[in-house]
């Protein structure tokens, strides 16, 4: 800590590490964050970084606020490096359980012209620091994989690659070729009641790195009643449709995909689920149904996400010419 006379006055000039806070550092850390991840967030980090900025405005109520309750500690936890006063990196910790067993850490963010003085690397240890000192005993992060810069500094940190998502696109949707077509006879529609199948079905592909990374939840499959209105909304009035199929024996899906079709603009999204003892057996089927669906809509590209425990299905995908386009991995490291 320095400081420096102006005017007659002693003004406090920082430079280092401290506690982030909350009176002062949302709206700084929010315009970080957005040039650090700029190519990689999406609309719903796009809105929550809006939502930082103008959370920031009542900065100091917020913490007076916070002082009494602590409503905001896990949210928004963590540590800033400054330099001469002005946020230049940023860490945010969060507990990943109630009873503190497990953290994520998260927004690791160092400023362009900031990089490469060791300044990520000590968040994070100041990060597991804290953590230790609350008695966690396991801290996750994600990183993208192409991020090669991040990954060799959080394998030197001692974290171990679990695997995470692959994303693969197709660039347009195909003329479909007589021979692609995909049997009708073994595919069952389902409906968005039906979500206790699916979810089930989800649940028997139980992914290491999803353990460690925010995991599967029955919201995630839960489609509420005005969602279900929604989607026959846009439906109606020639937006999107949803279709979902599936493979099943009686009551139990051993498979299952959903389809986003676009009318108007943007992506076609897939979505496929597949019991591990049928790995193999149906992903051809299901994406010959998708293809053949989409010839009636726009050659939008098309899109799904998948993981890297189901090597399978990327190179099912992949010999219809889907490509790798991003990647996110969860890494986690005993404390």
């Amino acid at each position: 800590m320095a400081t420096m006379s102006i005017t007659g006055r002693i003004k406090k000039v920082e430079t280092g590490i401290r506690p982030f806070d909350i009176g002062r550092d949302l709206r700084p850390v929010a315009d970080l964050i957005s040039r650090s991840f700029a190519s990689e967030l999406d609309h719903r980090g796009t809105a929550a970084l809006r939502e930082m900025r103008l959370m920031g405005y009542i900065g100091s109520l917020l913490k007076i606020l916070n002082r009494s309750t602590g409503e905001f500690d896990d949210l928004f936890s963590g540590f800033v490096w400054v330099h001469q006063n002005k946020v230049v990196g940023n860490v945010t910790v969060q507990r990943a359980d109630s009873i503190g067993r497990r953290w994520h850490i998260a927004n690791v963010a160092v400023s362009p012209a900031f990089r490469g003085q060791g300044i990520a690397s000590k968040l994070v240890q100041q990060a597991t620091g804290y953590i230790a000192r609350e008695r966690g005993e396991w801290v996750s992060l994600q990183v993208h994989g192409n991020n090669h810069i991040a990954m060799s500094l959080y394998d030197k940190l001692g974290f171990e690659n679990l695997g995470g998502m692959v994303t693969l696109r197709l660039a347009k949707v195909p003329k479909e070729q007589a021979e692609t077509q995909a049997p009708d006879n073994i595919l069952t529609t389902f409906g968005a009641s039906q979500w206790h199948s699916l979810y089930e079905l989800a649940n028997s592909q139980s992914y290491l790195h999803t353990q460690w990374w925010r995991g599967l939840h029955r919201s995630n499959f839960h489609v509420t009643i005005e969602e279900q209105i929604a989607e026959w909304f846009w439906q109606i009035v020639g937006r999107q449709r949803v279709e979902r199929r599936c493979i099943r024996q009686g009551r139990k899906f051993d498979a299952a995909m959903i389809l986003s079709a676009q009318r108007w603009n943007g992506i076609h999204k897939l979505d496929l689920w597949t019991r591990p003892n049928q790995y193999g057996r149906h992903e051809e089927t299901l994406i010959q149904w998708a293809l053949a669906e989409l010839q009636e809509y726009p050659r939008f590209p098309i899109e799904i996400k998948l993981s890297t425990e189901y090597p399978v299905a990327i190179e099912t995908f992949q010999r219809y010419d889907f490509v790798e386009h991003d990647s996110l991995l969860t890494m986690r490291k005993s404390i």
